[in-house]
């Protein structure tokens, strides 16, 4: 009997399991997405474009896609990003793009652990300034001291090659980490004509370097390259 019971109680507990998950994915396939905006034949004013729809009810993930004109002649497919739910149980419903002036067409879907609905598509028209700096710098390129360097002196010296684009003024940012995920920023600066010199403490650090503009463009981060001080 008390074999017998133990197996029931496990068979329920299974079957308790199964019903969970299965009603942790509803079925969300013939549900909406609203899109707040921009809405079909909007045209923004500005270069700096607010994409924003509302929340689904069971949805754990949007998927953002952006292209110009649009999807079906799409000269550049700008943008193809899953939006996550985050640590406290959240999904975001808005991103931002800055966007050159032209005709641009964007869609959202909904998705969950076994579901997901259709996209909704809408066109839209940016008419900003024409003169706008929508150019990021160039992503820098380190060079010196060389990754895995090992050296007694306290002093670094840092360089790194970077062709500038014409328009905005532009400068490089470096970082320092002591760990190799870049988790622990132990420094950060601005360098001049792509150099930088600092004393270091011993052990082993991360650094890398990322370029701005005054427009406020930013580039990628740069490798990231390790020294070590004895």
């Amino acid at each position: 009997m008390k074999i017998e019971k133990v197996l029931l109680y496990a068979m329920a507990l299974f079957i308790f399991s199964s019903c969970e998950d299965i009603l942790e994915s509803p079925d969300i396939s013939n549900e909406t997405v609203v899109i707040f905006a921009p809405l079909e034949g909007t045209v923004v004013t500005g270069n700096t474009v607010n994409f924003n729809w509302d929340t689904l009810d069971e949805a754990r993930s949007y998927r953002f896609q952006l292209a110009q004109p649009n999807f079906g002649n799409a000269q550049q497919f700008l943008a193809d990003s899953i939006i996550t739910i985050d640590s406290l149980g959240n999904v975001g419903t808005q991103i931002t793009q800055t966007l050159f002036n032209g005709a641009y067409e964007w869609r959202v879907q909904a998705l969950n652990g076994g579901f997901e609905t259709a996209f909704f598509t809408n066109a839209f028209q940016v008419n900003g300034d024409e003169n706008a700096d929508l150019d990021p710098p160039n992503t820098p390129a380190l060079v010196a001291p060389a990754n895995g360097t090992t050296q007694d002196d306290t002093l670094v010296n840092f360089s790194w090659t970077r062709e500038d684009v014409p328009g905005s003024a532009e400068r490089d940012s470096i970082y320092f980490f002591s760990d190799e995920n870049l988790e622990t920023l132990v420094g950060s600066d601005i360098g001049a004509n792509k150099t930088y010199a600092a004393s270091f403490s011993s052990g082993t650090f991360f650094w890398l370097v990322r370029a701005f503009d005054a427009a406020g463009n930013e580039s990628e981060n740069s490798s990231t390259f390790s020294f070590t001080i004895n």
